[in-house]
């Protein structure tokens, strides 16, 4: 997956549409090719996936509120949407 910059993306648009209105006194249709270019051009943000404690193998919930289980990587207590750098996917969970 690639992820991009969602506000890049729509000052690329606005940029358009400034010229569009410039040039033409009103604003233009897009043609689908022009608004796929600018999302293939557009910056990618440096991003990886993290496990929330709610589905790492290292989360216990039991004897725990709702919402909030104990962290056995850790030694201490966190939230469900929590996360670290020794996030563990759990194998029966899936992604997303």
């Amino acid at each position: 997956m690639r992820m991009i910059d969602k506000e890049e993306l729509l000052n690329i648009f606005l940029k358009w549409r400034k010229i569009d209105i410039e040039l033409h006194g009103k604003e233009l249709e897009w043609e689908p090719s022009l608004v796929l270019r600018a999302v293939n051009e557009a910056p990618e943000v440096d991003a990886v996936p993290v496990v929330r404690c709610k589905d790492c193998k290292h989360y216990n919930t039991t004897g725990c509120s709702k919402g909030f289980g104990w962290c056995e990587s850790m030694d201490r207590g966190v939230s469900d949407d929590f996360y670290c750098a020794n996030g563990a996917k759990m194998e029966d969970k899936p992604c997303g």
